[in-house]
């Protein structure tokens, strides 16, 4: 018998939010329907990295590299909407898997959300100006089913049809069993057994804000006494930084969740999937909110830091970087940050949210 044909609809960003969500729902769909076919329709740079999870893709231009490159926008509209729709009308999916825009990143989906397919979005928290815009609103009515990546609805505001909604809680890309132990996440890493190990991670690489932040986290940790900075290189990065000493380069190694554990701690920023990875794996953090046009970075990390479960750098400057820093290098300190975050993240929601993808099926 024939399985559920399923897109994953997966725009760009300047990280890989909506495409390692989107990917965390897609296996836990293949380990509970292994007979579906999954097909992602995305125009993010890092295509490969949904390739290396086991999954085929259509690949559109990203709007960054349109505007590199030269392609005008009516041209880019064009070919976009062309190729979505024809993916689409040709792979005749049973269920459509949007995240974070409905109506699509340029509304290439208003008219594909009427055909024969169930839709569901994949609504996670925005900035509150955007919680109950015009056009979110009208396309919210064109879904069957809205999944929400935390656990309260009320961090997506109002819905027109609240009877359509589903918490589930954060979804991640890795179960807690597939996390390694410490000793384990150390020596796949190539990293030393014994010392202090912080993690620097600003996003999936494609902000350039990113570098300046990268260069104030390599000073403040070289400060520390016996302390290690590992540096995340995201997929996007086109100009990794040079590591220095006391510094290790992760050239473009995803996901990091699974390695997580090898860190005593964490200097980041505050987008979703990076504060909760961090929260599930207990790895103690400072966040570093960074600005961007619908995720509200530095109201999730004051949040979070209000509950006991990070500390943020707010604004960026090296001699904040470097209070907060020293912090993080007290043992006791990152025990409390640890316990609280996992007390605040217990679980993954990829689980419910492929079950309530497949109850459309």
């Amino acid at each position: 018998m024939a399985g559920p044909r399923i897109v994953f609809y997966a725009v760009n960003g300047l990280g890989l939010g909506h495409v390692t969500r989107l990917l965390a729902i897609a296996r836990a769909v293949r380990r509970q329907s292994p007979e579906a076919e999954i097909l992602f329709v995305t125009s993010s740079e890092a295509d490969g990295v949904i390739y290396r999870e086991g999954f085929a893709a259509v690949k559109l231009p990203s709007k960054t590299i349109r505007e590199q490159c030269g392609l005008s926008r009516s041209t880019y509209l064009k070919m976009a909407q062309s190729v979505t729709w024809s993916a689409l009308s040709s792979f005749n999916p049973d269920v459509l898997v949007v995240d974070t825009f409905p109506s699509g990143s340029f509304d290439e989906l208003i008219p594909v959300l009427g055909w024969r397919q169930k839709n569901v979005f994949v609504f996670r928290e925005q900035r509150r100006e955007n919680f109950q815009s015009d056009l979110l609103m009208a396309a919210l009515p064109l879904y069957d089913r809205v999944i929400v990546p935390h656990d309260d609805i009320g961090q997506v505001g109002e819905l027109p049809e609240p009877e359509k909604a589903r918490t589930v809680g954060p979804i991640l890309i890795r179960e807690r069993h597939e996390l390694l132990e410490r000793a384990a996440a150390r020596r796949a890493l190539g990293l030393p057994e014994a010392g202090l190990l912080f993690y620097g991670s600003f996003g999936g690489g494609g902000d350039p804000a990113a570098a300046r932040a990268l260069e104030l986290t390599a000073r403040a940790v070289g400060s520390l006494e016996d302390a290690q900075l590992v540096l995340g290189a995201g997929p996007l990065l086109r100009a990794p930084p040079g590591a220095g000493a006391g510094v290790t380069l992760l050239g473009g190694r995803y996901p990091m969740l699974d390695v997580l554990p090898a860190f005593d701690g964490a200097i980041a920023a505050a987008g979703y999937n990076t504060v909760h990875e961090l929260l599930f794996a207990g790895v103690a953090a400072t966040l570093v909110p960074f600005s961007r046009g619908l995720d509200d970075q530095a109201s999730r990390a004051r949040a979070l830091a209000g509950a006991g479960a990070c500390l943020v750098c707010e604004p960026l400057t090296e001699n904040n970087l470097r209070e907060a820093v020293g912090r993080l290098a007290d043992a006791d300190t990152r025990r409390r940050l640890a316990g609280r975050g996992r007390e605040m993240v217990r679980g993954n929601g990829a689980g419910a949210a492929a079950e309530a993808i497949l109850e459309l099926a």
